[in-house]
């Protein structure tokens, strides 16, 4: 379990984050007021979206509307299936800043990320009280279980305070593999994890993780930021409904 503020993930009903996807800081100003209104555990800057490379003024701007909640700040390369394109160089910069802007509570770091600006970031991140996720993103296909096991345990080996991994499944076998492997890896790996299987057929991966062991799940107000997120509404209740039944 992790403690964030006032919130424990891996702990009871999975952990509802909602992302600003905003493109300019008028969008960004909309955004956190609907996402403060309706509540949720966590909500995530996705700083790919902005149009502007300054950050500071937008992390600002979201902690003036959502002081309480823990913010993740991501930056997702088109890499890993973001909205833009940066060198090595300015990943480690703008993460740096974003640390030391003493704004954000927790950075999204991609497993992919060369060693050399991975490691030193998730340092920084620890230097400065602030918790990792590293994340890993398939849009092709769902990876093999032996593969997705590894990515998830080299998660923890190099420090993350959570794992993530998000797959594309092709038939029904794929979405049981993630089912499967999230189960297996929560009762091994001492840090919590967030997996999915992303667009329609993985609908399911993001409304059972009380069950199978994913602590977090993403869901949407707006535009999306991956395929498959499900309305918040919709979404927080369907993970009370299951919490009800599977405490009983």
């Amino acid at each position: 379990m992790l403690q964030i503020k006032n919130i424990t993930i891996g702990e009871g009903r999975p952990k509802i984050c909602l992302p600003i996807t905003a493109k300019n800081l008028t969008e960004i100003e909309q955004q956190a007021i609907q996402i403060n209104e309706q509540k949720p555990d966590l909500v995530e800057w996705r700083v790919d979206f902005y149009s502007n490379d300054q950050i500071e003024e937008p992390l600002k701007m979201i902690r003036k509307h959502i002081p309480e909640l823990p913010l993740i700040f991501t930056i997702r390369t088109d890499k890993e299936g973001g909205e833009k394109e940066i060198t090595d160089e300015a990943y480690l910069a703008v993460n740096e800043r974003a640390m030391m802007s003493g704004l954000i509570d927790i950075v999204d770091l991609e497993h992919k990320q060369p060693a050399i600006i991975r490691d030193p970031l998730i340092a920084k991140a620890k230097q400065q009280n602030i918790h990792t996720i590293i994340s890993n993103h398939d849009f092709e296909k769902t990876p093999a279980k032996e593969e997705m096991i590894n990515r998830l345990r080299e998660a923890e080996l190099v420090g993350a305070s959570m794992a993530k991994i998000a797959v594309t499944p092709k038939n029904s076998q794929d979405l049981l593999h993630l089912l499967s492997v999230t189960n297996k890896m929560s009762d091994i790996i001492k840090i919590p994890l967030i997996t999915m299987s992303m667009g329609g057929l993985g609908l399911i991966s993001r409304l059972t993780g009380e069950i199978f062991g994913s602590a977090v799940t993403f869901g949407s107000i707006g535009p999306s930021s991956a395929p498959g997120q499900i309305d918040f509404e919709i979404l927080s209740s369907f993970l009370d409904y299951i919490h009800q039944n599977v405490t009983k």
